[in-house]
């Protein structure tokens, strides 16, 4: 009775590194818990609840275990982008560990992959294609996963930065056509200017970060892209040599963000 007491004591003290990410010591681990929070990613705790264990009894070292969250992470942001049906996570994330385990027990990284990579269905983890289908088709901003967006927003800047990381916390996500149309941007998208806002307004190539939201509104994209020029953020670099934003920017950027996307979160 008294083991099985300290095991509760030792997982609950994993669930709160993972849940309370400020009492988590190591930076990594700090961080990737974090992501899954923003994510809201919780599916997977009760699978990293026993490869935190296996850290924690020296069987898993740290690079391994953050190898591990880098597909997780992957796993669950592909899924999404490719409009796969999340209710299955939770059947998936219930025998995971042990069906790694069985794979490859001398090695969980590549165990974890090899049983990911099989998953077909709605356990499928998407490949490079569907993946990047999602990113320029998908409509994602939402109002209950607006946190969400945001978040892979600060992934695609945080790979993108070159010298200085630009503090993310007090920006917020602009649409760069705006979600009110002026005549002038109705002139801009041209004669099907309502079909054109239908179909990418809350796409990812539409969506970036910025920290005048109010500010920029509606605005047309000439003033718009000025403001850009001198922000910080490394992604509102992209248009500097943009000229006009219509439809096809649109799709030209979310093809570009998709290049980036891919080296992010592979597969």
């Amino acid at each position: 009775i008294e083991d099985e007491i300290n095991t509760i004591i030792r997982f609950a003290q994993y669930y709160q590194c993972i849940i309370f990410t400020n009492l988590e010591e190591e930076a990594i681990l700090k961080k990737y818990f974090g992501y899954f929070h923003k994510l809201d990613f919780s599916t997977c705790h009760i699978f990293l609840l026993n490869i935190y264990n296996d850290y924690d009894r020296n069987i898993l070292s740290l690079e391994d275990f953050k190898q591990i969250l880098i597909y997780l992470e992957s796993y669950f942001i592909r899924r999404w982008f490719a409009d796969i049906p999340p209710n299955t996570l939770g059947k998936v994330f219930d025998n995971l560990y042990e069906e790694v385990k069985k794979n490859n027990p001398n090695d969980l990284v590549n165990g974890l992959h090899t049983v990911l990579s099989k998953y077909s269905g709605n356990k499928i983890w998407p490949e490079d294609d569907k993946f990047r289908k999602g990113i320029i088709e998908k409509v994602i901003y939402k109002k209950n996963d607006a946190p969400r967006v945001k978040f892979i927003l600060e992934r695609l800047e945080e790979s993108s930065y070159q010298k200085e990381k630009v503090n993310t916390d007090n920006l917020t996500i602009e649409h760069i056509m705006p979600q009110s149309l002026t005549s002038e941007w109705k002139k801009d998208l041209g004669t099907n200017s309502n079909d054109v806002k239908r179909k990418w307004l809350n796409t990812l190539g539409n969506l970036t970060l910025t920290g005048d939201n109010s500010g920029l509104s509606n605005k047309p994209f000439e003033y718009k892209k000025k403001i850009y020029q001198e922000s910080k953020v490394y992604l509102n670099k992209y248009f500097q040599n943009v000229d006009i934003w219509n439809e096809n920017s649109i799709e030209k950027r979310a093809e570009y963000l998709a290049d980036i996307a891919v080296k992010i979160w592979l597969r």
